[in-house]
């Protein structure tokens, strides 16, 4: 009864808040490049439609695309309208309107590319397939056992086609019009196929705002406000004809039941995919954190600078830029590195910053008696500092040492960006398809602390065998 009233009273609201994600791109909502302070695309002038239709006022909440549906129940707005597609795992979690707009799919290649013409070719030849995640292009593919690169934007997937780092692509009609059509470097594989549905997302309490957005789309589609929308767009075509029609209620809902055993193993590979990230970042981080260190503390003064500016810019700037950075912005000097390289390079070349930093202490820590010492002995100084300097600060240093790694194991998250499959990554896929972010997410947290907890527990191992090994010869020198 209480929700009944709450949805009385949010129906009688003169707002209609509505939710989508400015950052997936254009044609659907976007920052108006004119007017930067302000959104546009097809989907936010048929909010606005909408809700003029309805008697009310519209507003529009930025949001991300990945936890749209959870925002959604948390009431963080009314609706979801962002080329939502309905599917069976989210018909589970919320109520769909009647389709406004009729997609289709597009497959696209490079423009020297004679050797796919249709999807199928993709399959047969063993081409990797991009697209974005959590929509009907993607389970497509996946239902159909394609070699599939996911992605969060169509930018990224039309940029990666064009640089080589994937075969093909697969979009809606209405992202490959906007970014792809037009690029003289890429071509169309083949004509549309597979049409599906955009739709209102609703919150399953509130039957009754479902019953009049369905009644408000039926206006537009009959007054020619939908028409004339996407014409402006050209994204115009005969197939939305149907809208007008009884048959329009009838429209694809991709549907896909969850194998937990099945998502155990894509969690498992995801998570072999970030141990090997984190371990190449880190021996990157190892071997430049020392010289770095070195060069601060010991090196002259164009050294010091340099090693300085280093460190201050890869510690004063967000990993994820410096990601980005290095993904997007190096083919453009003529250097293209595979996603899954990009993101060891950068995040190596990140926590090398910090390395540094911690084995700087570590060797300012160890008595400058130790090198007079050695000196005495008649080492050089490359042979002091290993045989007694290094021994010393690795022990001073190994415990924060842990603690980046056990961090770097996080911030290999930061790697979907840049279209590298890994585990957070396979999480977000696989909570989207399911909604289940409670179960998967514990699951995906006992992953994380597999890799971390057997990692610290031998560093810890290792502490007290260097202090013990110190100890007896401190020890043993005392005697003598």
């Amino acid at each position: 009864m209480l929700l009944a009233l709450q949805s009385l009273a949010a129906y009688g609201s003169p707002t209609l808040r509505w939710g989508a994600d400015p950052s997936g791109g254009a044609p659907y909502v976007y920052a108006d490049p004119a007017n930067p302070q302000t959104y546009t695309g097809f989907d936010y002038e048929f909010a606005e439609a909408l809700a003029r239709q309805m008697r009310m006022n519209a507003e529009f909440v930025p949001t991300d695309w990945e936890s749209i549906v959870a925002s959604l129940n948390r009431r963080e707005f009314d609706v979801i309208i962002n080329g939502f597609e309905p599917t069976e795992d989210r018909a589970r979690e919320m109520l769909f309107s009647k389709p406004y707009y009729l997609f289709r799919l597009q497959l696209t290649v490079r423009k020297d590319n004679n050797l796919i013409s249709s999807l199928q070719d993709c399959k047969t030849s063993g081409k990797s397939v991009g697209t974005l995640v959590n929509c009907a292009a993607s389970r497509l593919l996946e239902n159909g056992g394609y070699i599939v690169k996911g992605y969060q934007d169509p930018v990224g997937a039309y940029q990666d086609l064009e640089l080589g780092r994937v075969d093909a692509v697969l979009m809606d009609v209405a992202a490959e019009m906007f970014y792809a059509r037009r690029n003289p470097s890429l071509k169309p594989a083949g004509k549309p196929f597979h049409t599906g549905a955009y739709v209102v997302g609703i919150r399953k309490s509130d039957s009754l705002l479902a019953s009049r957005i369905n009644t408000a789309i039926d206006s537009l589609a009959d007054n020619g406000t939908t028409e004339r929308i996407f014409r402006k767009w050209q994204l115009w075509d005969d197939e939305q004809l149907k809208l007008r029609t009884k048959g329009a209620e009838t429209y694809d809902m991709t549907s896909r039941t969850f194998n937990w055993t099945e998502g155990l193993i894509k969690l498992l590979k995801a998570a072999a995919v970030t141990v090997f990230l984190a371990f190449g970042a880190m021996i990157i981080a190892v071997i430049l954190g020392i010289p770095l260190a070195l060069g601060q503390s010991k090196g002259g003064r164009i050294t010091r600078t340099l090693c300085t500016v280093y460190i201050e810019f890869f510690r004063g700037t967000p990993v994820l830029v410096q990601l980005l950075f290095l993904y997007f912005g190096l083919p453009v000097v003529g250097i293209t590195l595979p996603g899954w390289l990009t993101a060891i390079v950068g995040l190596g070349l990140n926590y090398a910053a910090y390395e540094s930093q911690v084995y700087r202490t570590a060797f300012q820590a160890v008595p400058e008696r130790q090198w007079q010492v050695a000196y005495s002995l008649g080492m050089r100084p490359f042979k002091a500092f290993r045989r007694i300097i290094f021994p010393q600060a690795f022990r001073i240093a190994l415990p924060p040492m842990t603690n980046d790694f056990v961090a770097l194991f996080k911030d290999t998250s930061t790697a979907f960006a840049i279209a590298v499959w890994e585990l957070a990554t396979a999480y977000r896929e696989l909570a989207n398809a399911t909604q289940s972010y409670l179960g998967i997410g514990l699951i995906v947290c006992l992953y994380y602390l597999a890799m971390s907890l057997p990692l610290a527990h031998y560093a810890h191992r290792l502490e007290r065998k260097l202090q013990r090994k110190s100890t007896g010869i401190l020890t043993s020198g005392t005697e003598q």
